[in-house]
């Protein structure tokens, strides 16, 4: 059996283009949420730190993570999102749950 995954990833926008970064993001979550294998995708707003978000998934394995990199609406935002973010591509923390 393969153990589920997760992936968290911090994405900074410039100034002045957080609103833009939130609609970026909220298009990719609704297509993402249709994939085989996601099993929660969701973006938060960080409330300590300006013009961030924090994008939380889970995924039911590596293998479906890893096809996600593929899809073209992800490719699509991410071209979109990487001429407005301070941290091109974000922080990733992949890995498996532990406790």
């Amino acid at each position: 059996m393969k153990k589920q995954f997760f992936v968290v990833a911090e994405l900074i926008a410039q100034e002045g283009k957080f609103e833009e970064l939130k609609q970026i993001f909220e298009e990719l979550a609704e297509e993402t949420r249709k994939e085989k294998g996601a099993v929660e995708y969701l973006f938060i707003e960080d409330q300590s730190k300006p013009n961030t978000l924090l994008s939380i998934e889970k995924w039911e394995n590596t293998d479906e993570e890893a096809k996600h990199w593929e899809t073209p609406h992800l490719q699509k935002a991410l071209t979109n999102a990487d001429r407005i973010m301070v941290n091109n591509r974000a922080i990733i923390h992949k890995g498996f749950k532990i406790i």
